[in-house]
């Protein structure tokens, strides 16, 4: 199981960033935003550019580790489903999720810009 969360920047493109994301009973999401930092929504607050994205997710069928507990830190942060989804983000678990986001969009998370939730 992952442990010490936080952002990783992408291996490809130094502009986005890695960003795990737990998703807890289909509805409630822990964002792991930076060091022992994170915030925590439900569908409905759950903002619009993190919304998107999980759809996009969900909606692309691909292998992932069916068990949170046999995830590792590296199973986590590498795309084994698409390169489709390399600038999305992907499903590395059932409850596990990483969400490619710009810095801005991650900034504004941690409470340094708008967040339109």
């Amino acid at each position: 199981m992952p442990t010490g969360l936080s952002p990783v920047v992408h291996t490809k493109n130094w502009g986005l960033i890695r960003v795990p994301v737990m998703r807890v009973a289909d509805e409630h999401y822990t964002v792991f935003v930076g060091d022992r930092t994170v915030r925590r929504y439900t569908d409905d607050t759950l903002p619009d550019a993190l919304k998107s994205k999980m759809a996009m997710i969900l909606g692309h069928e691909g292998a992932y580790i069916e068990d949170d507990h046999d995830l590792d830190n590296i199973s986590l942060y590498t795309n084994n489903q698409s390169v489709e989804l390399d600038d999305v983000g992907w499903r590395a678990s059932r409850s596990y999720f990483i969400l490619i986001l710009d810095r801005l969009t991650l900034d504004s998370l941690k409470g340094g810009g708008l967040n339109n939730a």
